[in-house]
């Protein structure tokens, strides 16, 4: 066997790779041997079948694998030899391979090119000591807690029936008939249903409705009841089950209302969310409040983290085999148009350029993610998720972690998670931070905006 490595640039390398018959002849002659001793063909006895007759028979397929196996061990054996680090996966050179004519009783060397792409080598810069980036610090305000402790309690609470003037979170069932004019319309269209109030979308409608209580009556457009399109007001309001015409306005008495109390603060309302520290009103609001700045924490850390990724792309100066990495998209994805690439290609090249950014930090910083690290991080998800809604079943919190753990997708996001966290909290030891106060309103509203920038990326 030789193998010959050409060097068109620093990231673009061609390996050829030429099999002689020695390389492969002992693996084909085994196979031969296994389908001999495996064929039962007409007129020949199991196991007796000429090696001439199985040549003839299957011999070309059995080479082809062959080969094929002999060239992808000598191929990657090279690469791990030299250490290569590729992008994508080696593609055969269609310039140098061509169609071989396999010759199942005489045995020939045969020559084979790749094209591979290589990663860059980085050295990263905007991690130093010298650093500096602007982190975001939310106040937490008495009349934020005390709107989430009042939330946590209709969560918990109880749907009464109630007669009172409406409610803006009082759900109202209505009996509506169709309207023609200023009145009912003969042999109009009928509905029931019930609404929310707070998601009524007509903003005079929902004015009037607040107004309202049990028994009386109410006139609305009915397709702008909800901000919903026509096929769902049809399907879930209308409930129409043919192409009927019907008009816009309706007519509706006011046939129950809703409401839920919050949850009565007592021992069990505490005792629901499995912290012994949690006694009463002043100890849940505590730990809420220290949710609260743990959430916000985390939000501000990612803003931040999203500055220092842009930052190090912009730093670092990443090239890319991109005529490579063209090439292997576009074999990649068949269905794929040339307009289509060339449209898509910066943005796939930026998550290139971070991702390998990302895999230079965690090199640099000795990252490693390993089972029980996953394992950890869904425990925790699930655990968080579950005592939000006060259950604590250890039973199907086990369970719901050994599902994860058994889901490629679910494993491979939550890897990119953890390994992402602890490379920028190595950064967050290394880097100079400018504590900036802000308010929830203002943070939101930066959060809004970045989103906005990066959906017209």
């Amino acid at each position: 066997m030789q193998i010959v490595r050409k060097d068109a640039d620093a990231l673009n390398v061609t390996i050829d790779i030429t099999l002689e018959p020695n390389d492969y002849a002992p693996k084909y002659e085994s196979e031969l041997k296994k389908y001999k001793n495996q064929a039962q063909l007409k007129g020949f006895r199991k196991g007796m079948t000429p090696i001439s007759v199985i040549k003839k028979m299957y011999g070309k397929s059995i080479l082809s694998d062959v080969i094929n196996e002999t060239l992808q061990t000598k191929l990657f054996g090279y690469i791990d030899e030299q250490k290569l680090n590729y992008l994508g996966q080696p593609l055969p050179n269609r310039d140098e391979n061509f169609v071989f004519n396999l010759d199942v009783n005489n045995l020939q060397e045969y020559k084979f090119s790749f094209d591979l792409g290589l990663a860059p080598t980085l050295q990263i810069q905007g991690v130093s000591a010298t650093d500096s980036y602007d982190c975001y610090e939310i106040d937490v305000e008495d009349a934020q807690v005390e709107k989430e402790f009042e939330a946590l309690r209709r969560r918990y609470g109880t749907r009464v029936d109630v007669s009172d003037t409406i409610q803006n979170m009082d759900m109202v069932k209505l009996d509506a008939e169709e309207l023609d004019g200023n009145v009912v319309k003969e042999n109009g269209w009928k509905t029931e249903f019930s609404v929310l109030v707070d998601i009524i979308y007509d903003q005079d409608v929902k004015n009037e409705m607040l107004t309202k209580k049990l028994g009386d009556t109410i006139t609305f457009d009915i397709y702008t009841l909800e901000d919903k399109d026509a096929a769902h007001i049809d399907k879930y309001i209308l409930k129409k089950t043919e192409d009927q015409e019907v008009g816009n306005m309706f007519v509706a008495k006011i046939i129950e209302v809703s409401r839920i109390e919050p949850a009565i603060l007592n021992e069990e309302f505490y005792q629901m969310f499995g912290d012994e520290a949690i006694v009463d009103e002043a100890s849940l609001k505590a730990l809420m409040k220290n949710d609260i700045k743990t959430h916000n924490a985390q939000q501000t850390n990612q803003y931040m983290n999203r500055d220092i990724m842009d930052a190090l792309l912009e730093k670092n100066r990443v090239e890319l085999p991109e005529t490579f990495l063209k090439k292997y998209l576009k074999e990649s994805n068949e269905n794929v148009s040339d307009e289509v690439l060339e449209k898509e290609f910066d943005s796939f090249a930026k998550n290139m350029k971070w991702s390998l950014i990302k895999s230079q930090l965690a090199k640099d910083y000795g990252i490693e993610v390993k089972e029980d690290d996953l394992k950890r991080h869904f425990t925790n998800s699930v655990f968080s998720y579950m005592r939000n809604y006060g259950n604590m079943d250890y039973a199907i919190i086990s369970k719901t972690v050994e599902r994860l753990m058994e889901d490629k997708d679910q494993v491979n996001k939550a890897y990119e998670e953890i390994q992402a966290d602890r490379i920028f909290a190595n950064i967050d030891t290394i880097i100079q931070k400018n504590i900036i106060p802000i308010s929830q309103e203002s943070f939101t509203e930066k959060v809004k905006e970045l989103n906005e920038r990066l959906n017209n990326l």
